[in-house]
């Protein structure tokens, strides 16, 4: 009777049929209570209903009536896994080995075990190891390969994956994760057909029609990737990431009110999808008609819709309360490469002053060039957190004890704020990357100047307390060999030409309003506007439109797309007379670049700081008359400047030098001004903390 129960057990388990199966496991055991078979497979049945508990108590029992079987050793390991007792987990797995050393599933799930500790270098032996014993264990190819992908290690991922064993190459699972390394190492010709390949033969495939639009996109088929979000969204509503894709498509052709609705959409489907909530959270910035006061509230509900109570939360902390002290500070950026933000750290790292601050980098850098290894080079300290989980991250921050935390991205691509929520140091503060306030009150200070923040009623719009640099909060630290500044291109080229190198969102209906009046004002004129989405036909042609309908024609406008290299782009200076700043979201490595290669920019000072950045880097060049208060006053100067060429002339060679005498490219002096800014920071933690 026990052998038919037991038969009739199994064929329900295998056809998922789980609460008959169980009854028929506990109809064994009424018979027989020291069964430990029927233990086990129970044990493994109540496990796959979620039964965590009951499930480690019937395999705990299983071994106790017969401890020399690895197998039950290993499912005790998964169920204490899945209940979240990861050590007691690690022990079960290896007294399985112990039992059985070539015991594959045993070692890839010990695997398993120690990568959700956070233990990825033994993670990784414990896959080797599978592989190298059991050459066709599949399993352990694409968990190594995930593994790897995680840390960033793609090309190894991408031969990990492709050593599949070849009865298993075929699988829509292992030929999905290949195409999705091949688009990360920006191999998107081979990912897009072996996406839709698995579009062909498993369309339902999980997240397929998404990872192909991602591929599309960033190969410039732009209405075709459009459609496969559309696709993917049709497939499964209730998936926030197509999205969230969507949004960034259409921010990206400058549709800022479509990716703004496509974020909500997001969001409404995943309240908690962070990375969408600040992709809406930058979109709103680009917007005029969005007021500072919407803004702050906008990013007060980042806190509360995506980290609940956590970021209000104060730890103890064990640092040095001397004042004194040589202080630890750790700076957090996804953007240690080859980046506009680089352009402002890339020298301030080996800059600073040792015998008053160490350093680390925290780095989020999915893919590593040569401006990485030079931050790996200057810092004291380089920490890779890309893969980790927030809490994982904010541990081994806190494990450095670091006095002082700063955050180089704010709502930007690949940020960490989520991290920041968890405070895993005293004293946090985010500067650069973003232009408006975090909203999360775990972020005590922001880093930037009296210009571009002036003193008085715009603290209230930020959650942290602002800390107003003395010189500039930019330092630009150009790249060592720069092309020549060349002369006025006007007297050759026979027109005078404006130029814009900034991304396409800045490029709103008022700014095109504004520049197609600035050449209806001035005859003849051209302008050359530069944007890495100028590479989709569609888009440029959006943009002539636009012009267009303010009676500036096509042939007035030039509308390159990437150019291969830095120098040939600042080299695209040498034909642009007068630079353009756009509003209300201003330019920064745009502008610096501009007037490195000799060519004024005209900028119009609005009410908050990203449309005031333009008037901070004219003033501490030197050059504070070329900021506007007006729309009025902003097509005057381009005019005025456009018709007294010797005046072009004379700033075209005075510019590059007036950079170098200002100070604002000085790293040294920045990094000195930087470090009282720490110190003051420190010193009014300890004053806190003595009470």
């Amino acid at each position: 009777m026990t052998a038919d129960l037991l038969t009739e057990a199994r064929r329900f388990s295998q056809a998922g049929r789980l609460e008959e199966s169980a009854k028929k496991y506990r109809q064994i055991l009424a018979l027989e209570p020291e069964n430990p078979q029927a233990h086990f497979e129970l044990g493994i049945t109540v496990f796959r209903q979620g039964q965590h508990e009951s499930a480690i108590t019937h395999l705990g029992k299983a071994i106790e009536l017969n401890s020399g079987q690895p197998a039950f050793h290993n499912a005790l390991g998964i169920a204490y896994s899945g209940a979240g007792n990861l050590p007691a987990g690690t022990a079960c797995f290896e007294r399985a080995l112990e039992l059985e050393p070539g015991f594959a599933a045993a070692l890839n799930n010990l695997g398993n075990n120690l990568k959700d500790q956070g233990k990825l270098a033994d993670a990784a032996g414990c896959y080797r190891k599978v592989i190298s014993a059991h050459p066709n264990y599949t399993n352990a190819y694409i968990n190594l390969g995930d593994l790897l992908r995680r840390q960033g290690e793609l090309a190894a991922a991408l031969a990990t994956y492709r050593s599949v064993p070849a009865a298993d190459a075929g699988n829509p699972e292992i030929r999905f994760k290949l195409a999705v390394t091949l688009s990360q190492l920006s191999e998107y010709a081979e990912a897009i057909a072996l996406l839709e390949g698995i579009v062909e033969s498993h369309p339902d495939y999980p997240n397929v029609h998404n990872s192909l639009g991602l591929a599309l996109i960033r190969l410039g088929r732009f209405e075709e990737g459009i459609a496969s979000y559309e696709k993917a969204i049709e497939s499964d509503p209730e998936s926030a990431a197509p999205y969230n894709n969507l949004g960034n498509a259409l921010k990206e052709q400058n549709d800022l009110e479509g990716a703004i609705a496509a974020y909500r959409n997001a969001l409404a489907v995943k309240p908690d999808h962070a990375r969408a909530h600040s992709n809406l959270l930058l979109a709103l910035n680009y917007l005029a008609d969005t007021s500072q006061q919407d803004l702050y509230e906008a990013a007060l509900e980042f806190e509360t819709q995506q980290t609940g109570n956590a970021a209000k939360s104060r730890p103890s902390f064990r640092n040095s309360r001397d004042e004194h002290r040589r202080l630890r500070i750790g700076y957090v950026s996804p953007d240690f490469r080859a980046h506009s933000v680089a352009h402002f750290i890339r020298k301030l790292i080996g800059t600073h002053d040792r015998d008053q601050v160490e350093v680390f980098c925290f780095a989020n850098v999915t893919v590593h060039d040569n401006i990485t290894d030079e931050f790996k080079a200057q810092t004291d300290h380089w920490v890779s957190i890309l893969g980790m989980e927030d809490r994982e991250a904010a541990e081994r921050i806190r494990a450095e004890c670091i006095d002082i935390l700063i955050d180089l991205a704010g709502h930007t691509a690949d940020n960490r704020l989520l991290m920041f929520s968890l405070r895993p140091a005293p004293i946090q503060a985010t500067w650069l990357g973003y232009p408006n306030t975090t909203g999360m009150s775990c972020m005590d200070y922001r880093l930037t100047d009296a210009v571009a923040d002036p003193p008085g009623a715009v603290d209230r719009w930020y959650t942290e307390k602002l800390i107003r640099l003395p010189h500039a909060f930019l330092c630009y630290q150009s790249d060592e060999a720069n092309p020549a500044v060349t002369a006025c291109p006007h007297p050759e080229q026979g027109h005078i030409t404006y130029g814009s190198f900034n991304a396409l969102p800045k490029i709103t209906p008022d700014v095109i309003r504004t520049w197609a009046a600035i050449m209806t004002a001035t005859p003849d004129s051209r302008l050359i506007l530069k944007a890495t989405a100028f590479k989709h036909e569609s888009t440029r042609e959006r943009i002539i439109e636009a012009f267009g309908k303010h009676g500036i024609a096509a042939e007035r406008l030039d509308l390159p797309g990437l150019v291969p290299n830095r120098d040939e782009h600042l080299a695209m200076y040498s034909k642009i007379d007068i630079g353009l700043d756009p509003f209300p979201y201003n330019g920064t490595t745009t502008t610096f670049e501009a007037l490195w290669m000799g060519v004024p920019v005209i900028s119009l000072v609005g009410d908050r700081h990203a449309s005031r950045v333009g008037a901070s880097i004219l003033h501490h060049v030197g050059i504070p008359e070329l900021a506007t208060d007006t729309v009025d006053e902003y097509i005057g100067l381009a005019r005025s400047l456009a018709t007294d060429k010797q005046r072009l002339v004379r700033m075209r060679e005075a510019l590059r030098p007036k950079m170098l005498e200002s100070g604002i490219m000085d790293p040294q002096r920045f990094a000195r001004s930087l470090e009282d800014a720490y110190r003051a920071m420190w010193k009014t933690w300890c004053d806190d903390h003595r009470r």
